[in-house]
């Protein structure tokens, strides 16, 4: 879409080539009668380009993505921006407020795309955003973090079935990118199936803000821009490696007590690699962790304590692609053994 040589506008309010503007999008109205509105900054360039949208806290803890749309809209020269960027810092303004994934009613709002117009809450609220923004744009990001109690290696989100989705998913350069086209109601998913390819940017945890996320998160977003034409040829440091995983697993525990855990996000670990322990209050140990399956680390929990089937890590699979990693992260096999422990490690 040439997005400079159209009439363009959000909400009824028109944005011409060469300007910037933040405009209310009002998606729902407040127990006080208020409305609840979505602050858009649209940044158009003079050039004619494509229109994309990158947008953060559709779940309102997940906070490190709207610092990386602040700096997308604060840190970078727009003058070197061609096409059309719709910029959202935080999408679901009610669970960002008081710091809680869901809209009122516990709903998730990125289970109601594409909306309804005279649906629930959330479906209106999807509604809104769906038809304001997502359907006017030619690609996406969408930001996310991991959910409360976890932490996430930097990776992309997407269905790589899909030839347009791929190349986004790709040029942001991520080591690791999840073949997953996403649950029916989630944005990536039903704004793909309508023509507007999208995938979903996963790093660090909620309720947090970390510089080195935000600039990989900044540095993704422009490589992506890059490829679609609308920055200058971005030269970024390229991954060590790249791999498409299909299939992922968490190791849950099999017991309640005290994770001591050995294994980090990034880390390649091979099928019955201990990966950590489960410890009593008075420091005996209740289990060991052992790998299911061979892959790279891409979440683990931030919890130190369990219940039987807590999720403790989880695992993006490696089969054809193992020998690349290894090679890339120069590692090689090694047989684990369990560490000893003293009691007093545990109770100091």
């Amino acid at each position: 879409m040439d997005s400079s040589e159209t009439v363009f506008s959000i909400s009824g309010i028109r944005i011409a080539a060469g300007e910037t503007r933040e405009i209310y999008l009002k998606v729902s109205e407040s127990f006080l009668s208020g409305a609840i509105q979505v602050p858009v900054t649209v940044i158009r360039g003079r050039k004619p380009g494509p229109i994309g949208f990158v947008l953060a806290a559709i779940h309102g803890d997940e906070i490190n993505g709207a610092d990386i749309v602040r700096r997308l809209i604060f840190d970078v020269d727009h003058e070197k921006l061609s096409g059309t960027l719709i910029a959202i810092p935080v999408v679901n303004i009610p669970g960002f407020l008081i710091q809680s994934r869901y809209l009122p009613y516990h709903r998730d709002l990125n289970r109601f795309f594409p909306g309804k117009r005279n649906g629930n809450n959330a479906e209106r609220f999807a509604y809104r955003l769906f038809s304001e923004i997502i359907q006017k744009c030619d690609f996406g990001i969408d930001l996310h973090t991991a959910a409360s109690g976890r932490l996430n290696l930097p990776h992309v989100r997407g269905d790589m079935s899909h030839p347009r989705v791929r190349n986004l998913a790709r040029a942001f350069g991520a080591t690791v990118l999840v073949d997953q086209r996403g649950v029916k109601g989630s944005l990536r998913r039903e704004a793909t199936d309508i023509g507007v390819p999208t995938i979903l940017f996963e790093a660090g945890e909620t309720q947090r803000f970390s510089r080195k996320t935000s600039l990989i998160g900044l540095n993704g977003v422009l490589s992506v821009f890059s490829e679609m034409g609308m920055w200058p040829e971005y030269e970024e440091a390229r991954p060590p490696f790249q791999v498409i995983v299909k299939a992922s697993d968490w190791v849950r525990a099999e017991k309640g007590g005290i994770l001591d855990l050995v294994v980090k996000p990034g880390d390649l670990i091979y099928q019955g690699d201990w990966i950590g322990s489960i410890l009593n209050p008075f420091g005996k140990t209740v289990t060991q962790i052992r790998a299911p399956t061979t892959g790279i680390v891409i979440g683990v929990t931030t919890a130190p304590l369990t219940i039987p089937g807590t999720g403790i890590v989880h695992v993006a699979r490696l089969k054809k692609t193992l020998s690349l990693v290894e090679r890339s992260l120069k590692r090689r096999k090694k047989k684990s053994k369990p560490r000893k422990r003293p009691t007093s490690d545990v109770l100091r």
